[in-house]
């Protein structure tokens, strides 16, 4: 029996490369209906916020433009010869009685608003096993994709489990912190668990170039940063990356200092440091050659996760690539140093202060949908193993 999930919100970016995306035979599950908004100035005409879905989702993902076509009478698009159901309405009042079907698990894609909102993402229980939400949230436990059952001595916090929460809502986490998770990911595919005696994660910092989205609504529309035009327009905003090391390391220095926003296509990229101390149990000491293979060797594994670039080519020939970061793993780009700030005048290099500086390209549409996609085959596809999957309160 196929597993059937709902898919809420489709008219942004994340939604519709979900939608586009989703094939039964790789995920093992099918999303085959949705609900949505009707699309601005429509009237709530049902043909014409299906035009505007339709559009959205083939120039979010061009590659299924001859494999799409609409029925606007049973408000249907076939994709791949898949049939996705559409219904129209705003996610607070819409009733689901009017949906007549149960669902494995619904994914919400809206806002941040509607995901923050527990009361209202309890309401898909009704109809759904469980509720999975798009974004970082403060207030619902997290379910990282690039990090679900990774034992590890670095995580400066213990996760929790699935099977902790009465009611099975949680965020998945957003696209720029899924992208440091897969360059954290590949810090601990460096170290040997077994072998590691000891580690202390000390400090993470990030910087990050975002690919911009806005409408052009500045000035008697609206004056939030958000809506300001994109083009020619480089600006500072904000990410919720914050969000995701705070629950994973609580009582370390963090910052996020800044994220530019620029008019280029997916991917963005990302400067992500780790400051930590370390001791392993054959007293070695990794070096930056080490590093690298070691990166190299895990990206071999989980080419999803992460990837190494092959010579140091720009974002455009990453476009394509379902993976959460590429990263730079040239001596040039990669930096690795014991004792960067001279600290340590003992002999003992466990006291050392490492610093690790990954620069990466993090694909915010195609590789992050990549990430929930894998995400939700681990949990839906064999619900008796979700005992070990990891949850960030």
């Amino acid at each position: 029996m196929n597993k059937k999930i709902l898919l809420v919100g489709c008219g942004s970016e994340i939604g519709s490369m979900l939608l586009s995306m989703n094939d039964f035979k790789k995920d093992g599950f099918v999303i085959d209906t949705v609900l949505t908004n009707f699309a601005q100035n429509s009237k709530k005409n049902v043909s014409d916020s299906m035009d505007a879905v339709f559009a959205r989702l083939i120039l979010s993902n061009p590659q299924i433009f001859d494999k799409a076509n609409l029925n606007y009478k049973n408000q249907i698009i076939k994709i791949k010869n898949r049939k996705i159901k559409f219904y129209f309405g705003d996610i607070k009042n819409f009733k689901l009685s009017k949906i007549k079907k149960k669902f494995d698990a619904t994914i919400i894609a809206t806002s941040k608003k509607h995901i923050s909102n527990k009361n209202l993402m309890k309401k898909f229980l009704k109809i759904s096993k469980y509720v999975f939400g798009v974004a970082e949230s403060k207030n619902l436990p997290s379910i990282y994709p690039n990090l679900l059952n990774v034992q590890t001595k670095i995580y400066g916090k213990k996760p929790k489990f699935i099977e902790d929460f009465k009611d099975k809502i949680f965020a998945l986490g957003s696209c720029q912190s899924n992208g440091w998770q897969a360059q954290l990911r590949g810090l601990i595919g460096s170290f040997d668990n077994s072998n590691l005696k000891s580690f202390k994660m000390v400090g993470t910092e990030l910087d990050i170039i975002h690919p911009d989205t806005p409408q052009g609504r500045l000035g008697t529309k609206s004056d939030k940063p958000r809506d300001q035009d994109a083009r020619n327009n480089f600006r500072p905003s904000f990410s919720q990356a914050k969000i995701s090391m705070n629950k994973i390391f609580p009582k370390i220095h963090k910052v996020h200092t800044v994220s530019l926003r620029t008019l280029i296509t997916p991917p963005g990229y990302q400067i992500a440091r780790f400051n930590f101390k370390y001791e392993l149990k054959n007293s070695k000491r990794i070096n930056r050659d080490t590093l690298i293979n070691k990166l190299r060797a895990f990206s071999e594994k989980s080419p999803d996760i992460l990837r190494i670039s092959k010579g140091t080519l720009g974002s455009k020939a990453y476009e394509m690539l379902e993976t959460a970061a590429v990263i730079l793993a040239d001596k040039e780009y990669i930096y690795y140093k014991e004792d960067p700030y001279f600290l340590n005048t003992s002999q003992n290099r466990v006291n050392n202060l490492c610093q690790v500086i990954m620069q990466a390209y993090v694909h915010n549409t195609r590789g992050y949908c990549r990430s929930v996609l894998n995400c939700l085959k681990s949990i839906i596809k064999n619900p008796k193993k979700n005992k070990k999957i990891h949850c960030w309160i």
